[in-house]
């Protein structure tokens, strides 16, 4: 397996809604295989296909990844089937490196999704895996975590964001000039 490199807000796959998986092949066992790898690598919790420049419904979800991979999920074609109650969360985002905001989400939900055999899953989900695979959906569905938020604080969010890599980039450029000329 091998590492696949994240794709980085404010790339256009993000927003764009992915396309069901029609067959489960050996491409696709490698390629979620590769997913997983690339969510645990990344210190993630959950990953998106489009994450990782794929847009197709896939997503990889494990809250407890000191268990050894005993609650890791691997999902096709996820649905969420019904939806109850409300909570907060202060989340996160592996393609948005640094970047946390508090996201409103349903509490408990029912999801159905195939395994990597085809097998129908048929579940209840809350407290964080029900937040994950919510997060995570929402990529399948070309939404990101700060579109949840209000006009405003996502205005606000999203410029202190890009401002941050701006000058995140800038410093890699000088240390690079640094580095070639051995100052």
């Amino acid at each position: 397996m091998s590492r696949l490199p994240l794709v980085i807000y404010p790339d256009n796959i993000l927003i764009t809604r992915s396309s069901d998986v029609t067959e489960i092949d050996q491409g696709t066992v490698d390629f979620v295989n590769a997913m997983v790898e690339t969510m645990y690598v990344s210190h993630g919790i959950g990953l998106a296909a489009p994450q990782v420049a794929q847009n197709v419904r896939i997503m990889t979800v494990d809250v407890e990844p000191d268990n050894g991979g005993k609650s890791l999920l691997q999902l096709i074609n996820p649905v969420i089937v019904d939806a109850y109650g409300k909570t907060t969360y202060e989340e996160g985002c592996l393609s948005f490196p640094g970047l946390t905001a508090e996201i409103k989400r349903k509490k408990q939900i029912h999801v159905q999704a195939y395994d990597l055999s085809g097998k129908l899953l048929d579940f209840e989900a809350d407290g964080l895996l029900a937040i994950c695979i919510q997060h995570e959906l929402d990529h399948l569905n070309g939404i990101t975590f700060v579109d949840r938020l209000n006009e405003v604080q996502k205005k606000l969010v999203v410029r202190e964001y890009l401002r941050q890599r701006a000058e995140d980039e800038e410093d890699d450029t000088v240390e690079a000039i640094r580095s070639v000329h051995g100052k």
